[in-house]
């Protein structure tokens, strides 16, 4: 009789050592498979904060922009570009051959 009840707690030893390997298997691979996502997520987080850096770059160069433009400075210099406008006491050398 007490070579049953040894063999049998011999059997549920062995299913409870077996059972907590697998376990500690099935854990192991579940905290991998978070830690991949994790640092997939780290790595999309590190992408959008470069995005929204030059996002806001580009913000405030055409805010700056906005500002400019209804600048006299602006609107001079726009003139003598774009519609070929000089100041009465200066010279227009055309060097490009264009009236």
């Amino acid at each position: 009789m007490a070579k049953r009840v040894r063999k049998r707690n011999k059997k549920r030893m062995r299913a409870f050592a077996v059972g907590f390997v697998a376990l500690a298997f099935i854990i192991a691979a579940v905290l991998i498979s978070q830690q991949k996502k994790l640092d997939a997520i780290a790595e999309e987080q590190a992408q959008l904060q470069e995005v929204i850096a030059a996002q806001n770059e580009e913000k405030a160069r055409l805010e700056y922009m906005i500002e400019y433009s209804g600048s006299e400075s602006y609107l001079i210099q726009y003139a003598r570009e774009k519609l070929g406008y000089v100041r009465p006491d200066e010279i227009k050398f055309d060097i490009d051959g264009n009236k």
